[in-house]
C-alpha cells in the first residue's frame, strides 16, 4: 500500500470527507467544460468552420483522461470484507448446455424475424412503393414498440408456466407475422397502413429474447451465468443473418409456384429486374417450425414451484431494476438501432459519396455482427473481470464514439463514419454481455422477471433513436445533433455504473 493511501486510510473521517467533496466538484467542473468545449465547437463546425473540431476533441480527451486520473484520489473503504465464495452445484450440465445451443439458434431466428424489415424497407420504393423518408423510417422503429412492451410477460411466463412449453409456444407464433408481412409486400398498391400493422406485429420476434434469457439463467450457476448469458445472446447474429440473406432469398423464386408472383424492381441503371420481396418473411416459416420442435423435444422445463406473474411484478420496487433499464437502453438500444435504421443512414446520408452511395446492405450487417460477437466476450470478461469495470469501459467508449460520428458526415467521409460505427457497436456488444452479468449478481431470485423488465426497456432504446435520425435528417438535413444526443445520454450511464456497480465502496460493486 502506498504512503498516500495509507495516510488517508488512517485520517480522520472529516479530512476524507472533505477530500470526496472537492474530488466531486471538480469532477463536476470538468463535465461543465466538456459540453461548453462541445456547444462551443458544435456552433463553430455548423457555421461552416470545421478547424476548431479535432483541437476540441483533444482538448475534451484530456479533461476526461484527468477526470478518470481524479478517481484514483476517492477514499478507499475503511475494510474491505473478505467473501468466501462457494463452489456451486452443476449436476445437469449436459442439459444446460444443449439447452444453450438450442436456445441459441432460436434466439438468431427471432432476430433475424424481428429485423426482416431493415432490410426490406431498403427495397420498397424500388418495388413500385411510394413511401416518404419518415414512413419508411417508422417500418424500421416500429417492430421495436412490441417487441419491447412484450418482453415483460415473455420473461414472467417462464417462472409461471415452464421454459420448455413457454420458448416453443413463443418461437412458433413468429409464424403469423411471416406470413402477414408476406402477403403484404407483394402488392404495391399495399396501403401503408396495413404495412405498419405489419412491422409492428413482427416485434413479437423481438420479444422472445426474454423467454430465451430467463430459460438459459435457469440451468447454470452463478459463476458462469455470464458467460452462458453471453453466448446466448450471440443469437443477435439474427440481424445479421437477415439482412445479409434477405437481398439473397428475394432474386429467386425459392419455393417455386407457392412463391407467389415476383416484383419489377428498378435499378440505380434504370435497368429493371423481378424481385420476390415476400421471401424476406416466408423463408423463415420452416425455420420456426424446426426449431419449436426442437425446444419441444430437446429441453425440459427447469424443476421449480411456479410463480404467480403478479409476485413476479415487485422486482419493480428495486432501483436496480430501473438502474440497469437504464443502462441496457444505451448498449442494447444502441445495438437495435444500429441494425434498424444503418441501411437508411448510409443511403441517405452519403448518397453524394464519390462514386455513388456505398450499398447499404453490403455494409449495414457488420455492424450488428461485430455487437454480437462481442457479446459473449463482455459476459465472460465480466466473469472474470468484473461486471461494473467492463460496463464502465463499453459506455465510456459509446461515449466517446457518439461525439466523433458528428465529425464524420460528409460524403467523403463514410469510410471514418463506418469504422466509428464499428467501434460503437463493438463496445455496445461488451456492454450487453456485461449488463447481463449483473441482473443475477444483485437480484438472483427474480433474475427472469428482471430480465423481462430491462430487456422491454433497454429494446425501447431501439425505438427512438432511429425516429430522432430521422426527424434530424429531415428538418435539420444531418444526423449529427442525434449522435450528440446519444453520446451526452452515455455520459449519463457512465456516471450511474460508476456510483452502482464499480465504485470500490458501493455494496452492489461487481
Amino acid at each position: 500500500m502506498s504512503d498516500f493511501r495509507l495516510a488517508q486510510n488512517q485520517a480522520h473521517p472529516t479530512k476524507t470527507n472533505t477530500l470526496t467533496l472537492g474530488i466531486v466538484v471538480l469532477l463536476i467542473g470538468i463535465v461543465s467544460l466538456q459540453i461548453w468545449l462541445l456547444t462551443a465547437s458544435l456552433n463553430t463546425v455548423l457555421g461552416g468552420d470545421s478547424a476548431i473540431a479535432w483541437p476540441t476533441f483533444y482538448a475534451s480527451l484530456l479533461l476526461f483522461l484527468g477526470g478518470v486520473g481524479l478517481l484514483r484520489f476517492l477514499p478507499q473503504p475503511l475494510r474491505v470484507p473478505i467473501v468466501v465464495v462457494k463452489e456451486e452445484a452443476f449436476p445437469q450440465a449436459k442439459l444446460a448446455w444443449r439447452t444453450l445451443i438450442i436456445s441459441f439458434v432460436s434466439l438468431a431466428l427471432a432476430f433475424a424475424v424481428w429485423f426482416m424489415w431493415s432490410a426490406i424497407t431498403v427495397k420498397l420504393n424500388d418495388s413500385g412503393f411510394h413511401l416518404n423518408k419518415g414512413q419508411l423510417f417508422w417500418l424500421t422503429a416500429t417492430p421495436v414498440i412490441l417487441g419491447s412492451v412484450l418482453r415483460i410477460p415473455y420473461g414472467l411466463i417462464v417462472s409461471r408456466f415452464g421454459s420448455r412449453r413457454s420458448y416453443a409456444f413463443v418461437t412458433l407464433i413468429m409464424i403469423i407475422p411471416c406470413v402477414g408481412t408476406g402477403i403484404a409486400v407483394q402488392n404495391p398498391q399495399t396501403s401503408y397502413w396495413v404495412l405498419l400493422f405489419w412491422s409492428a406485429v413482427t416485434g413479437i420476434a423481438g420479444a422472445n429474447f426474454a423467454t430465451s434469457m430467463a430459460a438459459v439463467t435457469l440451468w447454470f450457476p452463478k459463476k458462469m451465468q455470464g458467460t452462458a448469458l453471453g453466448i446466448n445472446g450471440l443469437g443477435n447474429l439474427g440481424v445479421t443473418l437477415a439482412q445479409f440473406s434477405v437481398p439473397v432469398v428475394i432474386g429467386f423464386a425459392v419455393y417455386g409456384a407457392f412463391s407467389g408472383a415476383p416484383l419489377v424492381m428498378t435499378l440505380k441503371s434504370g435497368a429493371t429486374k423481378s424481385v420476390y420481396l415476400q421471401n424476406a418473411a416466408f423463408i423463415w416459416i420452416p425455420v420456426i417450425l424446426l426449431c419449436s420442435a426442437a425446444i419441444w423435444f430437446g429441453t425440459k422445463d427447469f424443476p421449480m414451484e411456479p410463480k404467480t406473474l403478479a409476485s413476479q411484478l415487485n422486482v419493480g420496487r428495486d432501483k436496480h431494476t430501473w438502474i440497469l433499464s437504464y443502462l441496457y437502453f444505451l448498449t442494447f438500444g444502441c445495438f437495435v438501432a444500429m441494425g434498424a435504421s444503418l441501411p437508411l443512414i448510409i443511403k441517405e446520408v452519403f448518397i453524394k459519396a464519390p462514386g455513388g452511395a456505398p450499398n447499404p446492405l453490403a455494409y449495414a450487417p457488420w455492424a450488428p455482427l461485430i455487437a454480437t460477437i462481442m457479446r459473449p466476450i463482455g459476459g465472460w470478461a465480466a466473469d472474470k473481470l468484473g461486471a461494473g469495470r467492463i460496463t464502465a469501459i463499453a459506455i465510456g467508449v459509446m461515449a466517446l464514439g457518439g461525439f466523433s460520428l458528428s465529425q464524420f458526415l460528409r460524403p467523403t467521409d463514410f469510410p471514418m463514419f463506418f469504422a466509428v460505427i464499428m467501434m460503437i457497436c463493438a463496445a455496445a456488444g461488451l456492454g450487453n454481455g456485461s449488463v447481463f452479468k449483473i441482473i443475477p449478481t444483485v437480484n438472483p431470485k427474480d433474475a427472469g422477471a428482471v430480465i423481462g423488465v430491462v430487456s422491454c426497456l433497454g429494446a425501447f432504446g431501439g425505438f427512438f433513436p432511429p425516429l430522432l435520425l430521422g426527424w434530424c435528417l429531415e428538418h435539420l438535413g444531418t444526423p449529427a445533433w442525434a449522435y450528440v444526443i446519444m453520446a451526452l445520454f452515455a455520459m449519463s450511464c457512465f456516471v450511474l455504473n460508476w456510483w452502482f456497480y464499480w465504485r470500490k465502496i458501493s455494496p452492489t460493486r461487481c
